[in-house]
């Protein structure tokens, strides 16, 4: 099998029909796909080989999705990295994943240009503008063949690496296989029905395991238009939600926020959205029966995690939806509670929630270890605490990892504290999650100054956003003169 073929079912059936919408810009099927195998022409000629990984390093664009689809066309694994990301998170993920390639915006050579050691792996960079030392887009649509057939796989080759702060703490990077990204895939499809007429939003990042599986793939699978969205602006992003009239999409609770209070959303009609899914981080009831009622439109909560591809669960259109579970195991998915020694718990207490079938990662990368640690016998252990009901829906009510999740993000503490303590005035540092009703949970630092010293508060943010993302950044820091740690060395008090 290979995942890319979806694209060339639709192709040859409708190559008229719009694949991709990109602000003024409309890509048909079968231009995707002529797109798609001039870039596997390409990086074929430059030396990339099948198992060969390539970073992608773009927001959501069509450029994105012909450097995804070509990777997984050529037998190469798309490496999906946040272009917001730092100069230090890229070293690290390129000392994991070595990608042969990169897709990149002209913007991104100087962080690139930094990593130590790139020459022994890296053979080419490919822009989205031409720029100097590097490959244009433009040039290989111009210049190479768009016949290239695709590499029949097996199902359990990998096919995208996504780094994520893992179950572990740190960053690593899951590895799904075409057999997980179809499943996933499948399930969209045969729950939200739909075909050609189907016009899906895609405002979640891309590289994203919620953006690519939900609002690509599960897209294309049925043949319909994706309307792709590099930044969330809403101003702009309303006249052309109304030009567009989305019928599906899965978004962040963030998202539903701004679709509710955002000065510009004052009248802006949704009615042609069909089917509204919420992921990524915890729905409150307050902005679900707000948007219900101002819009008269249903969101279906689900679960999911990277290492799952990323779907586990969701209040589907063929079930009743209970809010605020996030519904039954989707078709293939077994879900069970255990308690500390691995043991099932009883309907309706609270555990461990683990999960076993056909989306579970095939591992972290080059992390053996680290993989064992998380998937036991078969069950994927997720870290998140919850139960199941009578009829087998799940409820989510707490975390057995040190995660704040904000505005869809998930961001391990452990990991952000590793960069603030290196802060000369910094003596010792706890991240801790604050109740936002838009973003979730926003980050604050609580931080003990190291001995006379009076810390300056937006010096250490500054610091911290040297390193990392602005997501994973606090976005109040607090001083204070001790921090408590509770057994699992969680800070449980402070003064």
């Amino acid at each position: 099998m290979n995942l890319s073929e979806i694209v060339d079912r639709f192709a040859l059936d409708m190559p008229d029909h719009p694949a991709l919408v990109f602000e003024d810009l409309t890509v048909s099927y079968g231009d995707l796909l002529s797109s798609i195998n001039k870039l596997a022409n390409a990086l074929t000629k430059a030396g990339v080989r099948q198992g060969d990984r390539l970073a992608i390093l773009l927001g959501n664009r069509p450029e994105f999705v012909a450097g995804y689809f070509a990777c997984l066309r050529m037998g190469a694994i798309a490496v999906t990295l946040n272009p917001l990301s730092t100069a230090y998170e890229l070293s690290h993920y390129f000392s994991d994943c070595k990608p042969a390639g990169v897709i990149c915006k002209s913007d991104q050579i100087e962080k690139i240009q930094s990593i130590p050691d790139r020459a022994e792996y890296l053979k080419l960079i490919i822009t989205t503008e031409p720029s100097e030392g590097t490959v244009s887009y433009e040039e290989i649509q111009r210049d190479f063949s768009d016949k290239f057939a695709a590499l029949d796989l097996d199902p359990d080759h990998p096919a995208v690496v996504i780094f994520t702060a893992g179950l572990l703490g740190r960053a690593l990077g899951a590895t799904l296989s075409h057999r997980n990204l179809d499943s996933n895939s499948n399930m969209l499809r045969d729950d939200c029905g739909g075909g050609p007429e189907q016009r899906g939003l895609a405002l979640i990042p891309l590289f994203h395991a919620f953006g690519a599986a939900v609002n690509l793939l599960g897209t294309l699978k049925v043949g319909g238009t994706v309307y792709l969205v590099e930044r969330v602006d809403f101003p702009k992003l309303v006249p052309w939600l109304k030009a567009a009239q989305i019928t599906y999409s899965g978004m962040v609770p963030m998202v539903y926020y701004g679709l509710l209070y955002h000065p510009s959303c004052r009248d802006l009609d949704l009615t042609s959205l069909k089917i509204g899914i919420s992921g990524g981080a915890p729905l409150s009831m307050e902005i679900y029966e707000k948007f219900c009622e101002r819009y008269k439109i249903d969101i279906y909560q689900g679960y999911g995690l990277t290492e799952a591809s990323p779907v586990v669960s969701w209040n589907n259109v063929t079930i009743p939806n209970k809010p605020p579970t996030v519904g039954k195991p989707i078709p293939g998915v077994v879900v069970a509670i255990h308690d500390e020694d691995g043991k099932p718990v009883p309907v309706g207490a609270r555990g461990e929630v683990v999960l076993k079938g056909p989306n579970v990662m095939l591992g972290y990368l080059g992390k053996s270890v680290e993989t064992e640690t998380v998937i036991r016998e078969g069950w994927l252990y997720t870290g998140d605490l919850g139960f199941l009901d009578e009829d087998g829906y799940i409820t989510l009510n707490g975390l057995k990892k040190d995660l704040i999740i904000t505005s869809g993000f998930n961001v391990y503490c452990q990991e952000v504290e590793e960069i603030l303590i290196r802060h000369s005035h910094v003596a010792d540092v706890a991240l801790v999650g604050v109740e936002d009703l838009m973003r979730g949970q926003v980050i604050e630092a609580l931080v003990v100054p190291e001995p006379g010293v009076k810390p300056d508060e937006r010096d250490i943010m500054r610091f911290c956003r040297e390193y990392l993302s602005r997501y994973k950044c606090p976005r109040k820091v607090t001083i204070v003169k001790e921090i408590r740690r509770d057994a699992h060395g969680k800070p449980a008090g402070w003064s």
